[in-house]
């Protein structure tokens, strides 16, 4: 996490092969509340998306947890993602796309 205004990670194989960008657990205040749609500007185009979870048992069934993330197609794997809060409409967010060096 960035600025309080922008949340960043970079795609890893596994989010481009199924379509998701990861949102950490430290980072969901910066999200509207899990399963509550919000708008998702990319360049002209806007989407509506909303952070999901779904449990997990990657650390064994001993330690049960939940992942959260956001459903997004055409990730590639070493890009840098960064999604913006804009101040200036509620609700709203824009989403980039920065390649890998």
């Amino acid at each position: 996490m960035g600025k309080r205004d922008t949340y960043s990670r970079r795609i890893s194989p596994e989010e481009e092969h199924e379509g998701y960008i990861l949102v950490l657990k430290g980072a969901l205040s910066f999200f509207p509340p899990v399963g509550a749609r919000f708008s998702l500007r990319d360049g002209g185009l806007c989407r509506t998306a909303r952070v999901e979870s779904y449990p997990c048992t990657c650390r064994g069934p001993e330690l049960p947890h939940e992942h959260y993330l956001i459903r997004w197609r055409g990730l590639k794997a070493g890009d840098r993602v960064e999604i913006r809060k804009d101040l200036k409409k509620q609700g709203t967010y824009a989403i980039a796309f920065l390649k890998r060096d």
